[in-house]
Formats: structure tokens, sequence, C-alpha cells
């Protein structure tokens, strides 16, 4: 019998598993197709890697998110554990050495994006990983169901690599937020074999306080709060507009506040994610694109200043308080007003059949394609252009968008972040001399020259980030530079952060364009059952904790006696227990 817990000891250092972990561990080494629904700084980690590190070969690890890849990558190497990546931010022939070094060497861990396993180079090296493979882990696994709140449609290309692995080869699929229903959909969309196991952790946070405040100011109740509770913070908002402007509010009140959100550079994020994470800023104000994959046990409160569209985004995302165990607070700020906006979100979300037509036949028009052509053109968007040239809506364009790649017209990707890319046609011997010039662009492209040798030959996508460290200029400076060298000679490409779009059949005629009920009908439901749910949790008066375990499939605990409706109802004595006045 495999001795799991002098793996755990010798790799991790700990001397016994948290509560859930060791069942579902066991059942992994069963060789059992199994599903774990583990809360927000449960462990998962932990249940896939002990069972990989008990058997010879290598785990595959689907992730959805490049920076928690790579965290968990640099976090198994400081063990003393082979483990790698395959990344949007790497060049062809590095993902193809990368591949060839799973297949040949010791690795234990490859981790990638579900967007990779559908590329011409995965599916030929699959061939030969596949025999080596201990175990398919896919985290964040609700991805995969219709009927999930962050439906990711490359997810369904991983039950195409399982059905490819050997029939001994069990999946251990991972999330924080999955209803009863969508747990039943993910293990069918990943073909879970009869003999499959599915182990619900408590979603019960004893240490974690929700409350939902109603006021007519959340700019005074938001700078009230953040006084009131000390500790590191963060702020949710809906749009990016926002997050700069609650952070320049709070700055005004004397809290250490700043932005952040995916249209930021690369180089501003990282600066404003390590400055939150050292302490350095107590706040930060965020969108959804926040939080993921980061390691901060020491957060004292969330605060919502807008509500999610659903009780799983907003469970993840409240989660990430109180981590180390410590008393902590996620806050819900509402207005008479927003119970009513929340309502409406389903028609704004969902434009009628008519409106996607449209949007289509501008999408035709915007790239001048005509009927019966089009099929595999490829081309990247400039959506506020696109909005202003044809008078659309930004919230229904990117709606109908998803629902047209959901019904087969286009593929549609919202972030495709494509790395910049560097060519050169001439012979080296042709800018030796430019080479020579102490300028920094010639220092630059000595630097990329050593770095990447087929610069001369197919060309190579190229990491800004690093050039500007190694350069010690910032990524705007490396951009110009790059920008420059066009003008000895070099094909220089930008990084694309633009939507990618993806015409995956000829122009269609409007009235042979058929919206797939999967892709509107049964989705639009589900949307509305969700904000019926979230509207529930506003308004109930019952224990919030309660509400939360009930909603994911849970026996619903005694009151949790912390929230704000179990102290007006005095479920439980509170003496003991902090609240925010």
């Amino acid at each position: 019998m495999i001795d799991i817990l002098s793996i755990l000891e010798k790799y991790w250092g700990y001397p016994s598993f948290r509560k859930g972990q060791e069942a579902i561990i066991q059942s992994v080494l069963k060789g059992q197709d199994t599903l774990a629904l583990m809360p927000t700084g449960g462990g998962k980690s932990i249940t896939f890697q002990v069972p990989a590190m008990a058997r010879p070969g290598i785990c595959l690890v689907i992730s959805p998110l490049l920076a928690l890849m790579k965290d968990q990558v640099l976090n198994l190497k400081r063990l003393g554990i082979l483990a790698t990546y395959v990344g949007s931010d790497m060049r062809t022939q590095d993902i193809a050495q990368t591949l060839d070094n799973c297949i040949f060497g010791n690795y234990k861990f490859l981790y990638l994006s579900p967007e990779r396993l559908g590329s011409e180079l995965f599916q030929q090296k699959f061939v030969f990983l596949a025999k080596k493979t201990n175990l398919l882990v896919v985290d964040e696994a609700h991805c995969i169901s219709q009927w999930g709140n962050d439906f990711r449609p490359n997810y369904r290309l991983i039950a195409d690599i399982r059905d490819s692995l050997p029939a001994s080869i069990p999946v251990l699929a991972v999330t924080a937020s999955a209803t009863p229903t969508v747990s039943v959909d993910i293990c069918e969309q990943l073909h879970f074999s009869d003999n499959q196991a599915i182990f619900t952790s408590s979603f019960e946070r004893e240490n974690l306080t929700f409350v939902v405040r109603e006021t007519t100011d959340k700019n005074k109740e938001l700078v009230h709060i953040l006084k009131s509770v000390s500790g590191s913070a963060i702020v949710y908002c809906r749009s990016r507009q926002n997050t700069g402007y609650y952070a320049k509010l709070l700055l005004a009140a004397g809290i250490s506040a700043s932005a952040f959100h995916a249209g930021l550079d690369r180089e501003l994020k990282t600066q404003r994610q390590e400055a939150w994470i050292s302490g350095q800023i107590r706040v930060l104000v965020a969108t959804n694109a926040f939080g993921m994959g980061i390691d901060k046990g020491n957060v004292r409160i969330v605060v919502h200043t807008d509500f999610p569209d659903s009780l799983e985004a907003y469970y993840q995302e409240a989660g990430r308080a109180g981590r180390d165990g410590q008393r902590a607070y996620a806050v819900a700020l509402i207005t008479k007003r927003d119970i009513g906006n929340i309502r409406r979100r389903p028609s704004q979300s969902f434009p009628d059949k008519s409106y996607i037509r449209k949007v289509y036949t501008a999408l035709c028009a915007r790239f001048q394609l005509a009927m019966g052509y089009g099929e595999g053109m490829a081309k990247h968007i400039d959506i506020p252009e696109f909005l202003q040239t044809f008078k659309l809506d930004k919230r229904r364009v990117y709606a109908s968008l998803q629902i047209l790649s959901l019904s087969g017209y286009i593929k549609f990707e919202p972030y495709p972040n494509v790395p910049a890319f560097l060519s050169c046609s001439l012979k080296r011997k042709d800018i030796d001399e430019f080479l020579l010039e102490e300028t920094p662009a010639a220092q630059l492209a000595t630097l990329i020259l050593r770095k990447y040798e087929g610069i001369f030959s197919v060309g190579s996508f190229i990491d800004v980030d690093m050039l500007a460290r190694e350069t010690h200029q910032s990524v705007e400076q490396v951009l110009k530079l790059l920008n420059a060298m066009r003008n000895i000679g070099f094909t220089y490409i930008p990084p694309r952060t633009n939507p990618k779009i993806t015409f995956t059949i000829m122009r269609t005629p409007l009235d042979h364009l058929v919206i797939k009920q999967t892709a509107y009908d049964d989705r639009l439901e589900s949307f509305k059952q969700r904000i019926n749910k979230v509207i529930d949790y506003l308004e109930t008066k019952g224990c919030r904790q309660q509400m939360i375990s009930a909603y994911f499939g849970m026996d619903a605990p005694s009151p949790c006696g912390s929230c704000d409706n179990c102290l007006r109802l005095k479920h439980k004595p509170s003496s003991n227990k902090k609240t925010i006045k």
C-alpha cells in the first residue's frame, strides 16, 4: 500500500492531511474518476499532487490561468519536483522542446491551458505523452459545464484527451464552486466512468462573516467600513472605470489603494499585485480579473460594490478573505436600485436574436466578407471602433459574439494575449554594423539575437517583460525600440490584446443563421435562475451561510451566528463576535 502521508511529509512538510483531502487521494489511487468540490483555500492542489508523486509517470493539469500555472510550477520546483508548463508566452520551438522534455525526461507535472489542447503540435506530441500520463487533472472544472457561470468552450477539448488516455488513467476534476446540476454536467462532459466518486467538502467558513449592507451612499459606506476593519482588503467592481474611481476615493480618504483590471499592461499589473501582497498597498480595487491563484492568507475583508452574476462567483471572490483562519468579512454593498438592475441583467447579457443577427452582419461588413466566403479567416477586432462604427452596445455585442461562437459560426477569443513577434529577413552580417552601436536599440537587438535563435529563420514570439527586466527599461520603452527596429530590416508585430475572431464556416445568409438552443435558450434560462438566487441571497432574512451551503447542495449547518442576519435575529450570543458598525 502506498504511504501517501510519507509523501506529504517528505515534500510538503505537513504531518497530516486537511479534512477531506485523504479520501480524494485514495479515490484517485484506486483509479476512480473523481470530482472534488472544495472551498477556496481548501488545499485542492494537494489532492492531485500527492497521488501524482505516488505513481510513475507524469500528471497533466489543465488550468485556465497562466499566472496560476506559473505559480504552481514555481512552488513545485522549490520542493525539488520536476514541473513545467506550456503557455501563450512561449515560442513554438520552446513549446515543442518542453513537450519533448516531458516525453523523454522525468517530469512529474505538466500544466497547460485548455486552448493548447487543440493545437496541431500538442496533438502530435500527445500520442507519446499519453503513454507516460498517470493522472489527468481539470482545475476550475465548472468551466466545462454549459450550466457554469464561467463557460469556456475549449474545456470541451478535454473530453477528447480523456478518451485518448488508457482506461486505467483516472480523471480528477476540482472546483470551488459547483451546484448539484453543474456537478452532474461536469461528470458527463468529462466522460466519467460508472465507477466515479464525488467528494463535497463543507462550504461553511466559520471564520468568515457575511454581510449585506444596504446604503444610500456607497462611497461613504465603503470608506466607513474600511476604516472600521483594519488589515488587507479587496474591493470588487464590475467595471474597469469604477476600479479607478474607488481607488481615488480611498486615497483621498487616507486609505492606501490601487486599481487593478485586465486592461492594464502586464508590468503595471505585476507591480500593483506585488505591492498589495507585500502590504505596501492596503486595498486593491479590482474587477474579477484579479484573485485566482493569489496566495495571500491575511485578507481581512472583501467588499463588493457590485454583486456578481452568480453565487458561485461571489463565494469564490468573497472566499479570498480569511484564508488564514482568522476572523474576516465579506461585505456586499447595495442600494435600492441595485436589485432592479440585477433583475435586468439577463436581458442585458442575452440580446434578442435579431440583435445577434445584426452583430453578425456588422462583423462580416467590418471584415468585408462576401456571402459564401471567409471560412478559416482570423482577425483581431478593435471593439471600441467596431461599436462606434456600427452604433452597437458593448455588453450586448460581447454576448452576441459568445452566442455566435457557441452556435458554430465563429470562434471568439475575448483575451487572446498574443505575444510580440519578431523576425528578420536580412543576413546577420548585414546588421552587424548596427549591433556594434552603443544605442538602446542595438543593445536590445543584441539581447534578442542571443535569446531567440529563430529570428533569422521562422521568427519568434518574444517576452517583452523579460527584455524590459534584462535591459533595465520599462515595457513601454522596449515596445518603442522594437517598433524602431523595423527601420533596419526587422519585421515586428506588436503584442495583441484585442479580441480575436475566427470565422469557422463561410458567411451564412441571415435566413439560414440558426442560433442553437444550447447556446441561447438553455443558457438564458440557467442565467435567470442564477440571478434569482442572487436576489434571494441579497433579500433573505435568514442565515447567509446556511443559504450558501444549501445552494451548493450541502446539508445546511446550524445558523452561523456571525452574519448580519444571525446577529440581528440573535441566533447565537454575539458578545464575542466583532461586527461592522
